[in-house]
This record gives structure tokens, sequence and C-alpha cells, in this order.
């Protein structure tokens, strides 16, 4: 399941959850690993591998899920086995985003298309929006993601590095 997790939010708690449900391990590549402190992905790979691990122990679920941070190389076809490279074998690509299910299939590989949860509400951009406006955005994440957010001071990087009002 690969994604930015830029946080990591319920809606994608609830798909690898759901994953969990027919598989026995589920690979998260973290995505643009060599980003971080940037509007789009305020956290850095290591923070975002390290909230999903707190998270993903405290509900007994750490020995299912490996967690591999690639970075991005901006082709999308060569991203493929990019990713590909970078993690374990698997079974089958899962993802809610209908360009990157159709390159792996173009590619041949087995895909599966994640039924999205409340995905205008569960949206990582909306949520960095939020932070950066001083709205609500701790109900939209798992609570160990917003206490590691707070223990971060993650909020104010989100204003400080999305200051130009671009995000």
């Amino acid at each position: 399941m690969p994604g930015r997790f830029q946080p990591f939010h319920n809606g994608h708690y609830h798909a690898l959850r759901s994953l969990l449900e027919e598989y026995d391990e589920v690979v998260l590549a973290v995505g643009s690993a060599q980003e971080g402190f940037t509007c789009q992905n305020p956290f850095t790979a290591g923070e975002r591998l390290e909230m999903i691990d707190i998270l993903l122990r405290r509900d007994g679920l750490r020995d299912r899920v490996w967690l591999i941070p690639v970075p991005d190389i901006r082709m999308p076809l060569a991203w493929t086995t990019h990713v590909l490279a970078m993690t374990p074998r698997v079974e089958a690509v899962a993802s809610g985003n209908p360009h990157v299910l159709y390159i792996y299939k173009w590619a041949g590989l087995k895909t599966v298309e994640l039924k999205l949860h409340e995905p205008s509400r569960f949206n990582g951009s909306r949520i960095r929006s939020l932070m950066l406006e001083g709205g609500e955005w701790r109900s939209l994440v798992p609570e160990p993601i917003a206490e590691y957010i707070d223990a971060v001071n993650g909020v104010e990087r989100v204003r400080k590095v999305c200051s130009s009002g671009v995000y």
C-alpha cells in the first residue's frame, strides 16, 4: 500500500485494517521518503515511520505490517519497479489511487482497489490545511498520531513551511 502518509490518518488506518482482514501481512511503502519540512511533505520519512509504528504497536499489529521508506524518482513507469525493488515480495498492490492501480496493472501485477473511507473528510491535504488554519484536525487521525504530531511540534511546522499559502 503506497502512500505519503502526510500524516497517517483514519482513512489510511481504515484501508490498512481492511487489507489485514484479507492478507496476513501488508507492506506500507512510505513514499516521498526524501522529502520533509515542506508544505506538501512536512513530516520526514523517519517521523512518518515512527508515528505509524507507535500506532501499530499500540494496536498489536506491528508484526503484520512492513514499513518501508521509498524515495520518489518522478518517472511513473520506472517508479513501479523502484517501489517493488525496495519492498519484500508482494502478492498484490493496493491503492485508492486509480493512476497507481493502472500503472501496476499495466505492469502485470495483481491490484486491489481500496474503497476509500470518507475521502473528502480523511485527506492529508485537508488535514494539513486544518492545521494551518487552526481548525479541528485531531479527530481525523488516530490518537497516537495526534500525540506524535504534538510531540514534534507538527502544527507549528506546518504553519512555518506553508507560510507561502500554497499547499
